[in-house]
Formats: C-alpha cells, structure tokens, sequence
C-alpha cells in the first residue's frame, strides 16, 4: 500500500488533519495567501473535511459541502448535497448568499478510463465554477482542483476572463504519480449580466 511510504499521510495522522489533502490546502495558502481570519469560505466537495479544517484554523467561517455525510467540525456549518444540482446552490444560500473564497478539491468518481476521468473532472470543476460565478464576491478567491488532459487548456480559457490573477499549480503535497493540478483564480470579477 503507497500510504506506508506517504509523508503526508502520516503527517497529517500526527496532526489530526482528516486526510492528506489538507497540506495541499496549506501549501497553496502560504504561496498564494487565499484565505485570511475573518473570510467566508465555501469547501465544495468538501468530505472527509481536510480543507474545512485548515480554512476553519486559518481563522475562516467554513460552509462545508458534500453529497457524502461529513463527520462534524467545529466552526463548520456542514451541508449535505450535490455541487452539480440547483437545489444545493439554494441551500448554501440559505446560510450565506456570497464568499469571499470558494475552495474545491472535489473528484469524480474513479473509473480507471483516463478520458473519462479527466472529462469527469472537467465538468465537476465546472460545476464549482459555476457556483462561483454566483457566489463569489467580488475581488473574492477560487482554487479548484482538475485533472489533467485533452481539455485542460479549454477550461483554463474558460475562467480566465473572471480573474486578475490565474494559474495552474501543483503543490508540493499532490503525489508525484497524480493527475491532478489546481486552478488558482484571485480577483474574481463578476460576469456582467
């Protein structure tokens, strides 16, 4: 099993993190700054709760969203659904009508067909662009996660006008083996309608 030989694994057992993925989050927060104390952050995808725990220690107020139950957190306000239907977005709105930073490292699930996944990872990050466009603050900062492939460059066209500042990165907590990079938007400037 590679988790044997994982550093991050083990690290985030030391610390009590719920999965790996936390020091993604870190990592990407020290080099890009994207939450701050006092922020609204809303974690797409959210389960088993890694990247809530690290924005809600970062001083943030955390809406926590996934179609999977989530074991509580304190400060995180969970709500359970699916980022890909409307019925979710009205939730969210119940509790908070805009973000100042909304995080995403949700995954389709895996079918072992490397174009389908990567379609499937497109379509999900869209999903969480979506809900970004209509709950994103102005100024406000996106980080989806997406895997790489044919269609990579089309979705970073995409979000590109809706940013000052945009990139693709890889922290230095992904596994090398991985796919995956994230999309880093700062400056979210809302469409005009």
């Amino acid at each position: 099993m590679r988790d044997k030989r994982d550093y991050y694994y083990w690290e985030a057992k030391r610390v009590g993190y719920r999965s790996r993925a936390a020091f993604k989050l870190l990592q990407m927060n020290q080099t890009f700054k994207l939450i701050k104390r006092g922020d609204w952050v809303l974690d797409l995808g959210a389960a088993p709760g890694g990247w809530s725990q690290v924005a809600a220690e970062l001083g943030a107020k955390v809406v926590a969203v996934d179609i999977n139950e989530m074991e509580p957190i304190d400060g995180v306000i969970f709500i359970q659904g699916d980022i890909t239907l409307p019925e979710t977005i009205e939730k969210i709105k119940k509790v908070k009508e805009d973000f100042d930073v909304i995080i995403s490292d949700a995954a389709p699930k895996i079918s072992g067909i490397w174009t389908v996944d990567h379609l499937r990872s497109i379509d999900l990050a869209l999903s969480s662009f979506s809900i970004a466009k209509s709950l994103l603050r102005d100024h406000g900062n996106f980080v989806v996660k997406v895997f790489q492939g044919e269609e990579i460059q089309n979705f970073f066209n995409e979000l590109k006008p809706f940013f000052k500042f945009k990139k693709f990165h890889s922290p230095k907590a992904s596994r090398k083996s991985s796919a995956e990079i994230y999309f880093i938007g700062k400056g979210f400037m809302k469409p005009k309608v």
